[in-house]
């Protein structure tokens, strides 16, 4: 106990000797730390709705690789069809054979006919599905450069804590303020 005494004491002299006492005032420090507090609570948010938007880029390129599968699957048998109706025409001597390759063409139609709003469906959802992942990476990156801003913030307002530089708490306070920015940026935009 004694030694912290003389610590206090020593801190007192030195703050009386240098003017810190008066410059800092009496409640710099308790300030100091709400300010740190306040900053890990943002960064705290910021690291959640990256992570938020990670996962919403990972399973809206999920979707787009699903949709864009099954549209690969139709144009395949679209393919298949017009393939084998070409086929059984170049082929066709008989009138049996005939009416197999014309019943192939009305086959190959009827296939176009039916997958082609299908495409069209699957190609917008595929361009919706493109669109959601590049807006929720932008927000990904906003994010995760709040997240840098306001743990920046955090070392400097902790460091003028220890130091007792109402310059760290400053630039601290700049650089939280740069993160929150950019974390309203990611949510807005």
């Amino acid at each position: 106990m004694e030694a912290h005494r003389s610590y206090e004491r020593f801190e007192q002299g030195h703050q009386v000797a240098t003017g810190e006492a008066a410059h800092l005032g009496p409640h710099y420090g308790r300030n100091a730390a709400m300010a740190v507090a306040l900053m890990a609570a943002f960064l705290a948010v910021a690291v959640f709705l990256s992570n938020e938007a990670v996962k919403e880029v990972i399973t809206g390129e999920t979707h787009r690789a699903d949709a864009s599968t099954q549209l690969e699957s139709n144009r395949v048998k679209i393919d298949f069809a017009k393939g084998n109706a070409v086929l059984l025409r170049t082929l066709a001597t008989g009138s049996a054979q005939r009416s197999a390759a014309v019943e192939a063409g009305r086959h190959e139609s009827r296939v176009v006919r039916e997958l082609g709003p299908i495409d069209a469906d699957l190609e917008a959802e595929i361009r919706a599905h493109e669109h959601e992942t590049d807006h929720a990476n932008a927000q990904h990156v906003d994010y995760e450069l709040g997240e840098v801003g306001l743990q920046v913030g955090i070392v400097l307002a902790s460091v003028s804590i220890i130091a007792r530089r109402r310059w760290l708490l400053g630039a601290g306070g700049a650089a939280a303020s740069a993160g929150v920015v950019l974390l309203l940026v990611g949510l807005l935009v």
